[in-house]
This record gives structure tokens, sequence and C-alpha cells, in this order.
């Protein structure tokens, strides 16, 4: 037979049970706001019933009931979600990245224009139909170089916009991989504690929580693989490369031998984005730059092969090498005479005749040629342009479909580990009757124990 204080035991059980569970509710309650933390269940168990049946069987009532213990406290979590928001975290952050990058490019170039290089470079060659007409007209002559003037300087102000783009990427890669890094270290310390709770059958929710927002950060810079350990503890790689191994956390590069680059093992998140975003911004420059030191080639040749109307010979028309330095010769600009419109005179002479124009009529030509994988430079340019509003574009589109995907499965891991305020209620009121009602055993038995007690010392 159970002892004389086993209704009170069951009773306090009961108290024990209900103030856990009020404990945990109010937890769930308190965090309902607080980012990446998972509703937590105080799993209650009944005890072992009271002695084992006998062989016999006679006369014995059954076992008895001893009570509830809250035997765990367990987290909402659904791994197979985790990975999936992950993965497509690391997605929507790189599309993301390579489409603001490409928006950002756009803006540089600003296309279609009436300031634009495009329509600099038509207006500047087209400016030399005049001259073939008017060859001795200074203001003829001075529109020329004004034109060339400002394409050069929207030439040099467009590639000095896509060097601050690609500076503005080369910053925001370091101070990502600065965070991967930092990341990666408290991952590890974290599964410290955590292995240490796990080899003492200790229930550790809050630093796993904490964990996995911790890598739900690091899926927002890489593409990650998180493998779970038997002690408790995560591994995370980046391709091959391993950023935690247990307990170590190891210092990630970008580039050099065991580069993430060079290894080939950044296929997703922010570092992704921004190295794509850097190859294609460099890219758009070389293309600027080819641009650029065609014409200083093309237009230097004919007009150095022309004459001035002073009989200048020889005389470049821009100074220059590529995008970021090509400018109209200052000597022109001062002295617009010498611009050579004509051939050389020939037979050699001081001067060349009056009205000869020859070599302005090859200088508007060159606007005709093609100098540059078999296009006229304008043609290159909008071939350029028209690339980039179409990656533009896609970059946009893929970024959007990303962001819908990811919404929707976040949603749905949000319906696995997030509180509802409405059922915790509902707990709270569960476990206050339930305390309530434990707390009306352990009195009853109370009463009980204290009649036995008054009833035995009346009969002595």
């Amino acid at each position: 037979m159970p002892g004389t204080f086993f209704g009170l035991e069951i009773g306090a059980r009961g108290l024990a049970a209900a103030q856990i569970g009020q404990d945990v509710t109010g937890h769930n309650i308190a965090n309902a706001g607080t980012t990446g933390y998972s509703v937590q269940t105080a799993n209650l168990q009944t005890t072992d019933p009271y002695s084992p049946p006998p062989v016999s069987g006679g006369g014995h009532v059954g076992m008895i009931g001893t009570g509830v213990i809250a035997q765990s406290i367990t987290r909402a979590s659904d791994e197979f979600l985790n990975v999936q928001v992950r993965d497509n975290t690391s997605q929507q952050t790189m599309q993301q990245s390579q489409y603001d990058t490409l928006h950002q490019v756009e803006g540089a170039f600003g296309e279609p224009s009436d300031t634009g290089i495009d329509n600099s470079v038509n207006s500047f060659f087209q400016s030399f139909t005049n001259l073939e007409s008017n060859p001795e007209d200074s203001g003829v002559r001075a529109t020329i170089l004004q034109k060339a003037s400002a394409m050069t300087q929207v030439i040099q102000q467009t590639q000095a916009s896509l060097t601050v783009i690609n500076d503005q990427i080369a910053n925001k890669q370091t101070a990502d991989l600065t965070g991967l890094n930092s990341y990666g270290t408290q991952i590890a310390a974290l599964n410290v504690t955590i292995r240490q709770a796990t080899s003492q059958h200790l229930d550790a929710n809050d630093l796993l929580d904490q964990r996995d927002v911790l890598i739900d950060k690091v899926s927002k810079l890489a593409n990650i693989n998180v493998v779970n350990r038997t002690d408790g503890t995560v591994n995370v790689t980046i391709g091959s490369t391993s950023l935690v191994n247990g307990v170590d956390a190891y210092t990630v590069s970008m580039t050099g031998t065991n580069g993430l680059t060079a290894r080939g093992d950044l296929t997703g998140g922010e570092l992704a984005g921004l190295n794509n975003s850097q190859n294609l911004v460099t890219g758009y420059q070389a293309n600027l730059d080819t641009l650029a030191s065609t014409m200083i080639t093309a237009v230097n040749t004919v007009h150095q092969s022309g004459a001035g109307l002073d009989g200048t010979t020889n005389m470049p028309f821009f100074t220059g090498t590529d995008a970021s330095t090509i400018a109209v010769n200052t000597t022109l600009i001062a002295n617009p005479q010498k611009l050579a419109a004509a051939a050389l005179p020939t037979p050699p002479a001081t001067t060349p005749p009056p009205g000869d124009s020859q070599n302005a009529t090859l200088l508007a030509g060159i606007q005709n040629q093609a100098l540059i994988a078999g296009k006229t430079v304008s043609g290159f340019y909008e071939e350029r342009i028209a690339d980039l509003g179409a990656r533009t574009d896609a970059a946009k589109t893929a970024a959007a479909s990303s962001a819908s995907s990811l919404s929707q499965l976040s949603q749905q891991k949000a319906s696995v580990t997030g509180v509802s305020t409405d059922s915790e209620m509902i707990n709270m009121l569960k476990f206050q009757r339930g305390y309530e009602a434990a707390a009306k055993v352990v009195k009853t038995m109370d009463d009980m124990v204290g009649t036995l007690i008054t009833d035995l010392t009346a009969a002595r």
C-alpha cells in the first residue's frame, strides 16, 4: 500500500509540472516578437505507477498512478524547411545584390539621354559635316571642340561613376567577409556550450535558436551546407571550404589559393552576387576604355594627317589613352584654327588652299567605320547598353521571383516555429487551472492527514 503522504507527493508533482508549463508559456509570450525564436513546449509525462503487479494477482487493486512530471522542454523545428529557407535566402541575396549593382550601372550610363555617351558621340562626329561646307568658319570649329569636350567629359564621368560602384562593391565584400568570419566564430562558441548541455541530457533550446539565427545570417552571405553532429554541434561549409567544424572556426578569404572564388565554392549569397557584379562592372569599364581608346586612335590618325588653317600638321585631336584620361587637346581649344579640316597641301605649302575640307570629310566618315569587333563606335556602345538593359531586367525578375519563393517558405517556417499568442493564452489558462487543481489536491490530502493525526491522538 502507498504511504500516508502518497497523495501529497502526487499533488506536489502536479504543482511542479503546472509551474514549469506556466514558465514555458510565459517564455513563449515574452519572445513572441523575438527574431529566430522557436516556440517551446513543456512535454508532460506520467510518472511510473506504484509497485509492479504481483505474480499471483490475488486481492491486488492494481498499479496506482504516481502523478506527472515535465519530462522535457522542446522547441518547434523543421530541419527540411530550415534547409530550404537557407538555400533560397542565399539565392535571393545573390540575385538582389546583382540587380542592385546593375541598376546602379544603368544610372551611371544614364541611357537613353540627350546628354549621354551615345548622343554625345553621334553629335561629335556629325559636327564635322558642318565643317565640310564651312571649313574656315571659326564658329563651326568652336562648336566641334565644344561637342568633343562634352563627349570626353561624359565618358570620363561615366567611368568615374563605375569606379565608385566598383569601390563600393569591394568595401561591401570586405565588410561581408568580416561578418562571415565573425559569425563562424560565434557558431563555434555556441557549439561548445551546446555540446556540454547535450552531454548532460539538457535541452539547450534558446542556444539552438541563437545558433540558427547566426547560421541564417551566414546563408545571406554565402551558400552553405549545415551538418548536424550527434554531440549537438554543427559543421558549416561553403562548398568545399570549412567555416565551422564542431567547436573549431576557420577564417575564410575571397581570394588567394584557398579563397572562395579561386576554389569555385561561392555560388550563392551576397558575396557571390557582389563577386559577379564586380566582374560585370569591370567588364563595362573595359568596354568603355575600348570605346575611348578606339576613338582616340582613329580620330588622331586622321587629324594628324591633315592641316589646320594656319598650316599646322601632325596635331593630335585627343590626349589620353582610355576612358579615364580622354580629353580634347588644349592647344586646339586655345587655337581652333589649328583644327585640321584640310588635307596636307600638295605640293607642300605654308597653308592649305581656301575651302579645303577633305580631312573634315574623313573625320566625319569615322562615325560609319567598323572599328570595334566589326561594329561602329556607336554600334559597339549601343550593343553594350542593350546588354546592360537585358541583364538588369533579368536580374530584377530573378530577384523578385526568388523573394516571392523565400517569402512563402518563411511563412511556412513561421507557421511551425512561430509563437501563437492565442494558443499561449489557452495554455496559460490550462496550466493555471492545473496548478489550482493540484493545489486543491494538496490541501485535501493535508486535511485528510490532519484528521488522521487528530484521530490517532484522540485514540491514545
